[in-house]
């Protein structure tokens, strides 16, 4: 579902039986499908394969007793479980009702946020299914279809019904692969009942979700019992595929005057009408309550005749109405309630509210100080609305075309709006976060806040005899040990870099700046620096830091060199990378070197000028750290980490993504040399001289040897 997540419960009494023809247990399952299907308990038993669809049903005919659902106990008992020591899913008894669980978490630290959590995002859900009653047999399954994002199940015909927010693409329901049915052991994963997948090994963890609280069965062999997983769902067999769609928001009330569903499937005939539907009782509740023993409000009930798919009932409803509604499929002309009848799920729709909705919030903006940024927004209001444009602060600036520099349009399409802001000639007071708010006569609404970031420099440490920041920006660095005089040096190219610091007679002179966030504006970033390393280890260990930033906030960013001379990223959260071994840095040599980190994610390096490797998920923090210029880190002893051992000149930091063509210009600017900016590029798979070109020279060298032959025999070369 969206944000707004809705638990949606309807109880009934029981399902025909000309369900059991389709599946003992689950209606619409075949029974031959089963995973698994066991009628003794097991522990811990191997017995399915890996889950590869994200759906599962869990099925059990049981009979609990007192001790079982006793609220007196703090944890939880198993009742059928698959899964792994972290990942996996299954029904067991908490508080005296069946709870179906489902966790995906290798390290085993997720658990639900209450009985009631339909949220996955955080690795875990937990859906209550119905009461379980002592001593008496009972049967119970659960659906859960992940991509779907519903959940659906029944205790002996009453049934349930959720809408699941928070699917990423995947889940491990089948952990391991081992089943745990009632369990003949206690005492959690050390000889307990089975891996216990859907629990936890969180000590933060509260009792009824950890695995060292779980327990089995009091006697669980007594009257039947059987236990059914399928690697698959089927809500079809109730009505279904209801428009508008279950847990839609912003439903235009002018645009939707009707309920529409296809009527339950035939068990036995999958994709037909089941054939003993003779109407379809409709009920509309203004209010509703998943709790039986809260009553809900019916709005409008109807009845309408069997017929053809889609059917549709004629309603409607006002701005800022949410909507609960159920169908209840008629069998055999009996009345509405009668136990034959087969009830669906409850499903619900948010009307589009009386206040603005927002379709679409400004993105992010930045550019070169003096140019003009643009950030646009678009919302739906059924009545007239105005719109500001507000700069976040303490205090907050609602922006005035007063200002020569600002300037606002939009249009109006009936309800549909657009507004734009337009900043001319930008500079770092502009830099901040921007909110379009727009308000009507029943109320206002913010959008997601945009940023709008100025491109420049941030930081350059020229290193002339001493560590100011030369950017204006005002991050000076202090050394850890103040540099000898003889450390200052000739840099690259003294007549154009001034001088540089050698770290050889005392690598600790490397140091570090006051915290700040490049990229905090513009999610991009550019390191560059002319380093000429000397071949020797850090004092501090196998890499060496070049610029990296990490502190309080965590680990920013690792610019460094390994102790063979391999540059190498990395963040927080992504595999380290860096070049190829055939561009190591070369011993006592002067090299440009260069990491960017685009906006999408990508993640550039360069040496001399050109690109030496490509990462596509790199993305630096935006946290607030020192920087470390030569160096890693800090220690708890306040010493620099890692320091690296050559001669530094020229370090800079742009808050943006220099191009290929930037990063080879200030190469050449200093060296006077060309640059193959791309010497990997498939463009030059057949620069056979190696010159960055492909030319005739290049096809002169290929046909030098054409005609040449070792085949043999030697008839096989005859062309």
């Amino acid at each position: 579902m969206n944000a707004k997540i809705k638990l949606l419960t309807v109880l009934f009494t029981c399902f025909i039986a000309g369900f059991a023809a389709a599946g003992d247990i689950v209606p619409g399952l075949d029974d031959s499908t089963a995973e698994f299907d066991y009628t003794t308990p097991t522990d811990n038993a191997n017995a399915i394969v890996v889950n590869t669809t994200y759906k599962t049903t869990f099925a059990v005919v049981c009979t609990p007793s007192a001790d079982d659902i006793s609220n007196s106990y703090s944890g939880s008992v198993v009742v059928l479980e698959n899964g792994g020591t972290g990942n996996g899913s299954g029904i067991y008894i908490t508080n005296g009702m069946y709870v179906f669980y489902a966790k995906d978490d290798s390290s085993a630290g997720a658990y639900p946020s209450g009985m009631y959590d339909t949220d996955l995002s955080d690795n875990s859900i937990s859906l209550p299914i119905g009461a379980a009653v002592a001593d008496t047999e009972q049967t119970v399954y659960f659906s859960y279809d992940a991509p779907a994002g519903q959940g659906y199940g029944a205790v002996d015909g009453q049934a349930v019904s959720y809408s699941v927010t928070g699917f990423d693409g995947e889940i491990d329901l089948s952990g391991s692969q081992t089943v745990t049915f009632l369990g003949t052991h206690e005492g959690g994963i050390a000889g307990g009942p089975g891996n216990l997948g859907a629990m936890t090994g969180n000590t933060e963890a509260p009792n009824i979700y950890h695995v060292d609280s779980i327990r089995t069965f009091t006697d669980p062999e007594i009257g039947n019992i059987r236990a059914q997983i399928f690697y698959d769902v089927n809500f079809d067999v109730l009505p279904n595929d209801p428009s508008p769609a279950n847990g839609e928001i912003d439903v235009d009330p002018d645009a939707v005057t009707q309920l529409q569903f296809d009527a339950a499937e035939d068990p036995a005939n999958p994709g037909s009408v089941n054939p003993n539907i003779t109407g379809h009782f409709v009920t509309v509740y203004s209010s509703y309550s998943p709790d039986p023993n809260q009553a809900s409000t019916v709005d409008y009930e109807t009845f309408v005749p069997a017929g053809s798919d889609p059917v549709t009932v004629p309603y409607t409803f006002q701005l800022g109405d949410v909507i609960y509604w159920q169908v209840e499929e008629q069998i055999s002309g009996a009345s509405k309630g009668d136990s034959a009848n087969i009830p669906g799920p409850v499903w619900s729709f948010e009307a589009l509210p009386a206040i603005p909705v927002i379709d679409s919030a400004p993105a992010d903006a930045a550019g070169f100080a003096g140019e003009t940024l643009s950030m646009t927004c678009e919302f739906t209001s059924k009545s007239p609305a105005n719109v500001f444009w507000v700069k976040a602060g303490d205090p907050e600036i609602i922006l005035d075309e007063s200002d020569p520099d600002i300037t606002f349009s939009g249009s109006q399409h009936g309800d549909s709006y657009v507004s734009t802001l337009e900043v001319a000639n930008i500079e770092i007071a502009d830099q901040g976060e921007y909110v379009c708010r727009v308000t009507n006569a029943d109320g206002s609404v913010d959008t997601a806040s945009a940023k709008l970031g100025v491109k420049r420099t941030i930081g350059y440490w020229p290193l002339d005899g001493d560590y100011t920041d030369a950017s204006g920006e005002g991050h000076d660095a202090d050394p850890n040990v103040v540099p000898q005089p003889e450390q200052w040096v000739d840099g690259v190219d003294p007549a154009k870099t001034g001088q540089a610091l050698d770290t050889v007679p005392e690598p600790y002179a490397a140091a570090a700046t006051e915290a700040f966030a490049p990229a905090a504006y513009t999610n991009e970033m550019t390191i560059s620096l002319w380093v000429k390393w000397s071949g020797d280890e850090s004092p501090g260990g196998f890499w060496s830091g070049l610029v990296s930033s990490n502190g309080d906030n965590g680990n920013n960013w690792f610019f460094e060199l390994s102790a063979n001379g391999q540059l190498h990223a990395n963040a927080p959260g992504y595999n380290p990378w860096g070049n190829i071994e055939a561009d190591n840095l070369t011993p006592g040599e002067w090299a440009h070197v260069a990491l960017v980190n685009e906006a999408g994610e990508v993640g550039k390096m360069y040496i001399n000028g050109a690109l030496v490797a490509v990462d596509e998920t790199y993305q630096v923090s935006k946290a607030e750290n020192p920087v470390y210029l030569m160096c890693e880190g800090m220690l708890a002893d306040g010493t620099l980490d890692r320091p690296t051992v050559g001669v530094f000149d020229e370090i800079k930091m742009y808050n943006y993504a220099l191009t290929g063509e930037e990063i080879a210009a200030e190469y050449y600017d200093i060296t006077g040399e060309t640059v193959c900016a791309d010497p990997y590029s498939p463009d030059l798979q057949f620069d056979i001289n190696g010159d960055c070109e492909v030319t005739l020279a290049d096809f002169a060298m290929f046909a030098a040897d054409w005609g040449e032959c070792n085949l043999l025999p030697s008839s096989a070369c005859d062309f």
